[in-house]
């Protein structure tokens, strides 16, 4: 960010979702199903850590194929699938640290954007959530048919919204999120949810 002189209507903060306003675990989101060791492998290998659940992201699969997609090369039944799906969308509440921060950032005239990888089915699921009135402006992959870490997400984010990226903050979990912002210009902080982040956020936006 520039100098703390400049005016705060100047400076904006671009906000991920997953492990920064949001919780996202999915080994948690495993755990919870109840399943037997080999079965939660195997969930895991073929919905959470496959090629299709980045396509989900991405917006070129839709949910009801990806499951018809993973019930036709395993031997996880559909019933599973769904539920799993199900408890993802389930799993995602806001973190109460965040949001904290964020309206303090929203009275202090600070302007805050959402960029996300996230399907379309997983947004239409907590769109209503309260939080989202915050942002000025909302990204997300799945709609957008592009996803971080490539460049193209970041520009449309910066051209939509008029954005200069040297006054402007982005927080990310990916450090390869965070490389891919700053190779463009933007400030970019590498988000870890820990206490220290917390308070190295408000020394840069205070």
């Amino acid at each position: 960010m520039k100098a703390k002189s400049q005016s705060v209507q100047n400076r904006a903060v671009i906000f991920d979702l997953g492990n920064v306003v949001i919780d996202w675990n999915v080994d948690g989101i495993l755990n919870s199903l109840g399943l037997e060791t080999e079965q939660q492998k195997l969930l895991g290998k073929e919905l959470f850590h496959h090629q299709d659940w980045l396509d989900l992201d991405h917006g070129i699969e839709s949910e009801l194929n990806v499951i018809s997609k993973i019930c036709q090369r395993s031997s996880l039944n559909r019933d599973l699938v769904e539920r799993a799906f199900q408890t993802a969308k389930g799993s995602l509440y806001p973190i109460s640290e965040t949001l904290l921060l964020m309206q303090e950032l929203s009275s202090s005239g600070i302007r805050m954007f959402c960029l996300s990888n996230m399907s379309r089915e997983t947004y239409a699921h907590i769109q209503s959530m309260d939080f989202f009135d915050m942002f000025s402006g909302i990204v997300i992959s799945g709609i957008e048919g592009c996803m971080k870490p490539d460049d193209e997400i970041f520009h449309l984010t910066l051209n939509r919204f008029d954005l200069d990226p040297v006054d402007t903050l982005f927080v990310d979990d990916s450090l390869v999120n965070i490389d891919t912002a700053r190779r463009l210009g933007i400030n970019g902080y590498h988000f870890k949810r820990s206490k220290n982040c917390y308070l190295e956020l408000r020394a840069l936006l205070f």
